[in-house]
């Protein structure tokens, strides 16, 4: 098949979130089948396209403006377009599309996020297989943060971006098909479009690189990882240290709570402590899991389901988590998450886990074998695709 992705961030280097997944997909799609990349990129990004060279994969790159961000945003507060869209519209972008569907024929095109909706309309004269894919609701997203958001200023601001999402997500309807990563999401866009034809893509794991292996973990060592500026990953943080580390360390006095993820935020680096670090980003995350006695994922908001609980079910690494955290994962996956709310009922698990290291060497090898058949990305992409070529023969 020959397939053109249209995804509005540069998916290189692959570390977290979307540009892992849409890095992801590419590759193993572009192993039997001719792949097209088109995204936006920044100057810093450039020395990145050969690496999609070595895979055989076309990358059509345009670049981002700032200015025309900041002109469509100031336009969006008079418009019901959702501002998270109205940051990623550029005519340049819309014209290379155009462009690209014009000289080329391809079977599947294949939208990434609901972002990218803004660019639909090009789409209308071609006879591709249209898919879109969310792998969150944004909506539900928000509803969550609109909940625990005490602030009356942001608390308006999230409702009114809130209405536009819930409202531009029925444009979904005009593709063949929308995918989510799982079944939360799917039953909740469901209720607010039903005429919505949606599917499941779940979130994989690279199990070559995030492969069990038994490794002593460094004394009584509590990490968080993730992209530290996301809202919900930043919340988690600050509510962990906050809340829920002092409950430890008084049962643990030599604990300690490590943060790694790029970009740490000022707030987040003010709680460096002798027992919290904050490493921001590192290379090699895999070490960072193993070395660690838990893993937690203290998020009391969010949609979809998180990568940081894969990763570390996926190397035999416990977790802590909360049941949003949790909410969106395969079922027969949550047995191996430790599943925690209240501050705590959070601290009782990670001290549990402390004392009782054949929690590691027992469950989580189980699990480690569980998500390995079940969410490599070499099984998630067939998968994909065997419904994609179904799509193109109907």
């Amino acid at each position: 098949m020959r397939i053109l992705i249209f995804t509005l961030r540069f998916p290189y280097p692959p570390y977290r979130g979307d540009k892992l997944k849409i890095y992801n997909i590419a590759k193993n799609l572009a192993a039997t089948n001719d792949v097209t990349i088109l995204t936006f990129f920044d100057k810093s990004e450039e020395k990145y396209v050969r690496e999609f060279e070595k895979m055989n994969i076309k990358i059509v790159a345009v670049q981002y403006s700032i200015l025309e961000a900041v002109f469509h945003l100031l336009k969006a507060l008079f418009s019901p377009t959702p501002f998270q869209v109205s940051l990623y519209q550029s005519t340049r972008l819309k014209k290379e599309l155009a462009r690209i569907l014009g000289e080329n024929t391809f079977e599947i095109v294949y939208f990434h996020l609901v972002r990218s909706l803004y660019y639909r309309d090009v789409l209308s004269k071609y006879c591709a297989i249209k898919i879109v894919d969310f792998t969150d609701s944004i909506s539900l997203y928000l509803s969550r943060i609109i909940e625990i958001t005490r602030n009356p200023v942001k608390k308006i601001i999230l409702k009114m971006e809130y209405r536009r999402v819930k409202e531009y997500e029925k444009h979904a309807g005009e593709f063949d098909s929308l995918f989510l990563c799982s079944d939360t999401d799917k039953a909740y866009l469901l209720n607010n479009h039903p005429q919505l034809n949606i599917q499941i893509l779940p979130n994989g794991i690279d199990c070559d690189y995030f492969k069990y292996e038994s490794i002593e973990p460094r004394g009584k060592s509590i990490l968080f990882t993730g992209n530290i500026p996301y809202f919900a990953n930043s919340d988690a943080i600050k509510f962990f240290a906050n809340e829920v580390f002092p409950l430890v360390v008084k049962k643990e006095p030599n604990a300690k709570f490590t943060i790694v993820g790029q970009h740490p935020t000022a707030g987040v680096k003010k709680l460096v402590s002798d027992s919290i670090a904050v490493k921001g980003f590192v290379k090699d995350i895999r070490k960072e899991y193993l070395e660690s006695t838990v893993n937690i994922a203290p998020v009391r908001f969010g949609a979809g389901t998180l990568n940081k609980v894969l990763e570390s079910i996926a190397l035999g690494v416990p977790v802590v988590a909360t049941s949003i955290a949790v909410a969106g994962m395969p079922e027969e996956l949550k047995k191996y998450v430790f599943v925690a709310d209240s501050p705590e009922e959070f601290a009782d698990k990670i001290i549990y886990i402390f004392n009782n290291p054949s929690v590691r060497d027992t469950l989580m090898r189980e699990g480690a074998k569980k998500i390995e058949s079940l969410l490599d990305w070499k099984i998630v992409t067939s998968e994909f695709e065997a419904y994609l070529k179904s799509l193109s023969r109907s």
